[in-house]
């Protein structure tokens, strides 16, 4: 008798009724406690983090500068969460930042993003548990491996820091989980669950495109393999498609209704291409300037960063025997098609020239990982050959996590991360984060009646640290490019960074290209703020237009 448990046709295919009563029954007990200690347990690093060593990411504090700017802005409205970067974090920060005025951390050092990011670490543990027991994978197994994934330096790092890599991943894991639950028990609950899933990491990042398509092909090649029949197929795959084609379809639309441009968010000043374009933000890695318009350099690029967590490697090999051939089985493909998916928007940007190659965006090989390894080892039928090959699973993940741990800690041998930072922390060394900006918040508590024209491209640590965002006319205000272009009587200065880098792409240095040098005959300089930006403060003066 073969070691490899073949899933029949009739067993996947059992009767709606049962399944979903299983279901019930035998949901993993141990996800949501594991789900609320170990994303209480990020929290509680984060606001050690935050508020000990005063780390900010900048990312974090940008898309909380976007939930801010709607209800506290010179001009609030729900545009102003911006059309650039997908609004799903900054529209869950907006409830938390009612209440700064109670804990002014929330909005002055961006907590609120920490409540996000630490929920949905939350959730990638909750469906990562959950998964596993749809492989068949037992209590004390599941609990190991769980606390592995949360423990991972990455997952650590990312779900203390309230930036969106590790909500996506917590959106990947449950839009997995429910692909999984549908192919296994064909309820279409699970398969709507998935569905809504994706949408949500569409709303996160726009990776959640690319999983959503080869996530849905998988299933579907899982599901043909099962002998189902086309109809079923195309329905399935249309169940799970359509809250992402949907939510896609509206971001595109809001895009050309109030930008008057439907690929705004792709093509604008402010976005990727953009700065990319310019050098921002790219790093000066001889592979992945040799990956540029190279498909051969672009695909083993992205083979390369697997080794942030390198059982993806062999998990991915594993998932690939099993879904062909004498042992198939459904789920293989579904897995596939989840690690297959979301490097390939990397993919196609490094390419391009247009990718900043950071291991961050490649932090979803963890959670794929853990899937892999543990789905192939489930897959054997007999006992001890099982807990044997999950034994051998678990120390792949050990394996995986020691190397990330080496490579967030002593070297970038991988890729560009956040070793400095890593190290800093674990060196208990204070950060001494937005010192220029704070100099300009300062200068501006202590003049309140002046009011500065600023673009929150560059500038939103500025606008969340002000103690009166009303003094300043930011990019989300409607009269902004009106007040831009003819500020006589209208505000009584205008900041401006140094146009260097991605910071010749601030509106006022794209407006006034000499005002920064001082060759603007109707500006006045009030004041030079140093260090890596340059900001300069121009009084607005006769001649203006």
């Amino acid at each position: 008798m073969s070691a490899i448990a073949r899933p029949g046709t009739a067993e996947i295919a059992a009767p709606l009724a049962v399944r979903v009563g299983e279901r019930a029954r035998t949901r993993a007990k141990e996800a949501l406690p594991l789900a609320v200690a170990l994303g209480l347990m990020d929290f509680l690093l984060g606001l050690y983090i935050n508020l000990r060593l005063h780390y900010i990411s900048g990312d974090a504090f940008s898309r909380v500068a976007n939930a801010y700017d709607v209800i506290y802005g010179r001009d609030p409205h729900l545009a102003a969460v911006g059309f650039i970067w997908n609004p799903l974090p900054s529209l869950l920060e907006i409830p938390l930042l009612l209440l700064k005025d109670v804990w002014p951390a929330l909005s002055q050092d961006a907590l609120a993003g920490l409540f996000v990011s630490a929920a949905f670490a939350g959730v990638a543990v909750y469906y990562l548990s959950d998964t596993l027991r749809l492989f068949g994978i037992g209590t004390v197994w599941r609990i190991l491996f769980t606390l592995l994934f949360a423990l991972n330096p990455m997952v650590a790092f990312y779900s203390a820091n309230g930036m969106s890599d590790i909500m996506l991943v917590g959106a990947l894991m449950a839009a997995v989980r429910g692909t999984v639950a549908y192919v296994q028990g064909r309820s279409l609950g699970d398969l709507m669950a998935a569905g809504t899933w994706l949408a949500i990491a569409f709303g996160i990042r726009y990776e959640g495109a690319p999983l959503g398509v080869f996530l849905a092909i998988g299933m579907a090649a899982g599901l043909w393999g099962m002998r189902c029949g086309r109809s079923e197929i195309r329905g399935a795959m249309l169940i799970l498609l359509a809250p992402l084609l949907y939510v896609s379809g509206l971001w595109i639309y809001v895009n050309w209704l109030i930008m008057k441009r439907p690929l705004y968010f792709l093509d604008s000043a402010y976005g990727n291409l953009s700065q990319t374009s310019i050098g921002g933000y790219v790093l000066q890695d001889t592979a992945l300037q040799a990956a540029k318009h190279d498909a051969l350099g672009t695909l083993l690029f992205v083979g390369h960063m697997a080794l942030l967590f390198w059982p993806v490697l062999p998990g991915m090999v594993a998932a690939m025997a099993l879904a062909v051939g004498r042992w198939r089985d459904p789920i293989a493909p579904v897995l596939i098609g989840a690690t297959v998916g979301m490097p390939l928007l990397q993919a196609v940007l490094i390419f391009q020239g247009h990718s900043g190659g950071w291991a961050r965006y490649f932090i979803y090989y963890i959670p794929d990982g853990f899937l892999l390894v543990t789905f192939a080892a489930s897959r054997l039928r007999r006992a001890w050959l099982r807990n044997l090959a999950l034994g051998a699973a678990l120390l792949c993940c050990i394996g995986g996590n020691a190397l990330n741990l080496h490579e967030e800690t002593t070297s970038n041998v991988v890729g560009y991360g956040d070793t400095s930072t890593v190290r800093g922390i674990l060196a208990n060394r204070p950060f001494h984060m937005f010192r220029e900006d704070n100099q300009i918040v300062a200068y501006l508590d202590a003049h309140p009646h002046l009011t500065v024209l600023v673009d929150s491209y560059l500038g939103y640590p500025i606008v969340l640290r002000v103690k009166n965002p009303k003094q300043l006319v930011i990019t989300s205000d409607t009269e902004f490019k009106s007040i831009l272009e003819n500020p006589a009587g209208r505000v009584d200065a205008l900041l401006v960074p140094a146009p260097i880098d991605v910071q010749v792409l601030d509106a006022v240095n794209r407006a006034w290209p000499k005002l920064w040098a001082g060759k603007v005959p109707w500006a006045h300089l009030i004041l030079g703020f140093h260090g890596q930006t340059q900001w300069r403060l121009y009084a607005v003066g006769a001649g203006a237009p």
